[in-house]
């Protein structure tokens, strides 16, 4: 395994102490051994930049509050214009609730106007 150093963008580092249940350090200690990191400090700075690099990924999106009509036919207009579409994707092109939207598509099921793939 690759061990990364990392450093910030003006090359200064920082501490910052942190408090762990000992019960998470044996933990990290076991990860340690196990997979041969040179510390727990290695450990918790691999740890922390890819958890940062995850959340970075993470899409933020702010939902609209429209009535079940306009969301129907909102639905409705995105689907006229594409082959398939996946329910999360819906949900966050139209900025939608996605338990409102699979509300609806079961809705638009039962009229005819979509089927599941």
């Amino acid at each position: 395994m690759l061990h990364n150093m990392v450093q910030t963008l003006t090359g200064k580092a920082r501490m910052i102490p942190i408090r762990l249940p000992e019960a998470r350090v044996n933990k990290i200690d076991e990860i340690v051994d196990t997979l041969g990191f040179k510390s727990r400090t290695d450990f918790i700075r691999e740890a922390i930049e890819h958890y940062v690099k995850e959340v970075e990924l993470v899409k933020v999106i702010k939902l609209r509050e429209i009535s079940r009509e306009e969301a129907k036919n909102e639905i409705r207009d995105y689907l006229k214009s594409r082959d398939k579409a996946w329910l999360d994707e819906i949900a966050d092109d139209l900025r939608l609730d996605f338990a409102f939207v699979v509300d609806i598509i079961e809705e638009l099921e039962k009229d005819g106007f979509v089927k599941e793939v």
